[in-house]
């Protein structure tokens, strides 16, 4: 046993070692990945605004803990007790945020040049695509979320991360115990966020794909390269397994359900033709880019052009274990959809970590020709398909950054009509329903999203007193003093709204009964 572990040791030290060498080597791209989150993320460090949810860990961060262990994303919890965030600080967090995507998308270099080996022709492709995976408008939506920004990023490294550990002993036999870390890490990223479920099995294709086209890489026996995905699909399934047992055991020990991740699927709560239905239309989504804010136009030609490509250099190796290989590929295509085919529900954009990778891999991938011209020619395409969806983003966070201050000035007049109101009524404690919903009055070409775009005055306008409860959060966070509503009196204030006007004209705000009444717009809901 010492012997093993002394052995694996001596292998961590040698993947340091390669990539120290890889790092000095390759600074000119961490310079442009610098650069690249700069400008991206600039927005996101040095501009405060918080998005839905983080009123909640801004009040009370072990409230999001508890829901986080709920709905099986203990993960989040690992993450932020190992690292000592134990206060939710948004400028901190988004900065972590940064730091740990740009390191990911960086050792995603390092791993292709681990499992290509040092070919010249890659040499574009480590500038590519860091660039291009950061850019991705689908993060903006995903990062929005500012209280798990971090933790989110961290679980996307510990994917590749776990992917590079397996595949130090699947296909390099290096030390058996490269196994133990990877699935230590397939658990704690499963458990942070269920879509990297589809990531880790989205970096293992392209793990597969691009080892089998390394020549220095050979099996004793013939069907060296079958028994390897095969192994690859033995080590996914007691990871995903780790992962479910640890989630029942967490919900045990918390006395939990999980009723959260059971409504997730579709197949069961919406039935099969909806759920194909859901399917049907995610794909158009995708690969028809019916939505090119976030799938753009470019994502199926490049798509087609990189498998065209991997399928005709894996031909050209002549090693038993094509098919394999080709079912890799097919898999890789179809990658975006696998949380959407699993579930049988529309993903939401924020739940899409593993379109960014797969369009971000096709793009650097087809820098990789052989003829310079070409190579350099597709460099230049790539390049920009990257500055236009970087566009998208800063468009995307400056749209986040407006609302919310629009949503700061609403609550700031509003409360001081709250208070004058209060005060004409003799009331010590404002126990204050909104009525109505109020969108953030946004440029007509503003680019919004599943969620950027809209403001806390709008937000879970379903609940029992409407937004009520996500606006006095949002206000609590301000410093402004309100009670949340009894399901009694927000019915109440839903009796007396019809005779008020809509804000701001004068009688919108209204104390009758104990509670202080706020119509928002016309519409009651």
């Amino acid at each position: 046993m010492r012997a093993v572990c002394a052995d694996f040791w001596r292998d961590i030290k040698a993947s340091a070692r390669r990539f120290s060498e890889f790092t000095k080597c390759h600074k000119g791209v961490i310079a442009i990945l610098t650069l690249a989150l700069i400008f991206l993320y600039g927005q996101e460090i040095f501009y405060y605004d918080i998005s839905i949810d983080s009123e909640i860990a801004l009040s009370s961060q072990a409230e999001i803990l508890n829901s986080w262990v709920a709905i099986d994303r203990f993960g989040l919890v690992l993450t932020k007790k190992l690292f000592g965030l134990t206060r939710f600080v948004p400028a901190a967090s988004n900065l972590l945020m940064v730091l740990t995507l740009g390191f990911s998308a960086f050792f995603f270099d390092f791993c292709i040049q681990e499992w290509k080996d040092q070919e010249q022709s890659y040499k574009l492709f480590y500038y590519i695509f860091p660039v291009a995976y950061v850019s991705a408008p689908c993060l903006a939506e995903q990062f929005y979320f500012s209280l798990q920004s971090f933790e989110i990023a961290w679980a996307g490294f510990l994917c590749i991360l776990a992917v590079y550990c397996v595949s130090r002993r699947i296909i390099f036999r290096e030390s058996m115990l490269w196994i133990l870390p990877g699935i230590f890490m397939m658990i704690w990223a499963f458990g942070s966020y269920q879509a990297f479920v589809s990531l880790f099995i989205t970096v293992t294709l392209i793990s597969f794909l691009i080892c089998y086209q390394n020549h220095r890489i050979e099996f004793q026996k013939s069907w060296g390269w079958f028994f390897c995905g095969f192994k690859y699909i033995a080590v996914f399934a007691v990871g995903f397994i780790a992962y479910g047992l640890t989630s029942k055991l967490v919900r045990i020990y918390y006395h939990l359900d999980s009723s959260y991740v059971d409504n997730m699927f579709g197949w069961k709560t919406v039935g099969i033709s909806a759920a194909l239905n859901n399917i049907k239309g995610d794909a158009e989504r995708i690969y028809r880019a019916v939505w090119s804010t976030f799938f753009p136009k470019l994502f199926l030609p490049v798509l087609i052009l990189c498998l065209i490509l991997l399928i005709f250099r894996g031909w050209r190796m002549h090693r038993k274990g094509f098919l394999m290989y080709l079912i890799a590929a097919g898999l890789l295509a179809l990658s975006p959809l696998f949380l959407t085919i699993i579930s049988g529900s529309y993903q939401p954009i924020r739940g899409q970590i593993v379109f960014p990778f797969v369009y971000a891999f096709c793009l650097a991938a087809i820098t990789t020709f052989q003829k310079k011209a070409i190579s350099y020619l597709c460099c230049i395409g790539a390049a920009l398909a990257s500055l236009h969806q970087g566009q998208i983003m800063t468009q995307l966070f400056h749209t986040s950054y407006m609302t919310y201050e629009q949503d700061k000035s609403l609550a700031a007049s509003l409360y001081e009509s709250i208070e004058q109101t209060g005060t004409d009524a003799g009331l010590d404690t404002y126990t204050v329903v909104f009525v109505g919903n109020r969108s953030a009055n946004l440029p007509q070409d503003s680019l919004r999203g599943d969620v950027i775009g809209h403001s806390f005055f709008e937000w879970d306008a379903t609940g029992y007193a409407g937004s009520t409860n996500r606006i006095i959060g949002f206000c609590d966070t301000l410093g402004y003093d309100m009670a949340v509503p009894t399901e009694e009196q927000a019915q109440r204030a839903n009796q007396l709204a019809p005779e008020m006007p809509v804000w701001p004209a004068s009688g919108s705000v209204r104390a009758a009964d104990e509670i202080i009444v706020i119509r928002l717009s016309s519409c009651m809901t």
